[in-house]
């Protein structure tokens, strides 16, 4: 649910995506665009890392999504970020809060 850059349906704030190659284009709902980078997709490691590379708000950008396996049947997801400017991360805290909350329920079925 995780690691297809576009399959993030739980991330509903992303809005629309599209692939060219390692760089995922967004344009958010808002019409603004972004355009990522996927910079890792480790499946031993459960981890899947993007950069923002083209957004004239943001500066400096690296989110980290790693599903850990609790071997009891359950996993932890955590979602890290780094951004520049500091203020950005406010903005993306909320909507990745909502959106790991979707993750959840959707992983539950809810």
């Amino acid at each position: 649910m995780v690691r297809d850059p576009l399959d993030w349906a739980w991330f509903p704030e992303l809005g629309t995506m599209t692939m060219d190659g390692d760089r995922r284009h967004v344009t958010l709902p808002s019409g603004l665009p972004i355009v990522e980078q996927v910079v890792n997709v480790d499946d031993a490691l459960r981890r899947f890392q993007y950069v923002i590379v083209d957004n004239f708000v943001i500066s400096d950008h690296l989110s980290t999504i790693d599903v850990i396996d609790l071997e009891d049947g359950t996993c932890l997801v955590t979602y890290s970020l780094e951004i520049k400017p500091d203020a950005m991360a406010i903005i993306i805290g909320y909507a990745t809060r909502r959106a790991i909350h979707n993750l959840r329920d959707l992983a539950e079925g809810n």
